[in-house]
């Protein structure tokens, strides 16, 4: 019979390391796991001419004037005011002026949905300086990838507001290049619906 001796206390048990799964190769990266630029980046940069930006226009606020108000970061408004005609504002460029109207825009993510379901609420109570007159859920993946609780959860957010729209899921939108445009019939039906909401308020 085998007797395992003692380990002696003064001396550190020898540290266990546990294998890892090989590292997935990614897109941009190969399988590395970084890479770094040239030794003299910074200067480089520096040295770049920067062009100036131009501040942007003060929009004419008028009755019709309707706010796009996203319930978290990229979720689209600045893309979908600019679909829509002047009269709707993109809130990250202009704040909404005082019990101005505006629409809620969320994507499909939990984070965002939850984030417009406690906004709601802030509206229902009177804790946001403008009205939150509906929302519009941006899918931010295709159709088929959204889980049914996260549909489910959308649905019941949906039903917080007067009024709820949907823009579908527009691969072409995040490419380098490419100016987005109304292709699908629903999203055209949504930029008619939030005219009529910013012209007769309904």
């Amino acid at each position: 019979m085998i007797v395992d001796s003692p380990r002696n206390p003064f001396v550190a048990a020898p540290e266990v390391i546990e294998e890892e799964d090989p590292m997935e190769e990614d897109p941009i990266l190969g399988s590395r796991d970084s890479i770094r630029g040239p030794q003299n980046l910074q200067q480089a940069l520096a040295e770049e001419p920067v062009p100036a930006e131009e501040p942007a226009a003060t929009v004419d606020v008028s009755q019709a004037t309707l706010w796009l108000v996203g319930a978290s970061g990229g979720v689209g408004t600045s893309t979908l005011a600019g679909l829509c005609s002047e009269s709707i504002v993109d809130a990250g460029v202009q704040e909404p002026e005082w019990a101005g109207r505006a629409l809620l825009v969320c994507s499909t993510s939990a984070t965002s949905l939850e984030s417009a379901a406690q906004l709601a609420r802030a509206s229902a109570t009177g804790q946001l300086p403008y009205e939150l007159v509906g929302l519009v859920i941006v899918h931010d993946r295709p159709k088929n990838r959204i889980t049914k609780p996260t549909l489910t959860f959308a649905r019941s957010v949906a039903r917080m507001f007067p009024v709820a729209m949907t823009v579908p899921y527009e691969p072409s939108w995040r490419e380098v290049g490419v100016t987005p445009s109304p292709s699908s019939t629903r999203l055209k039906t949504v930029l008619r619906k939030i005219h009529k909401i910013a012209q007769t308020g309904h």
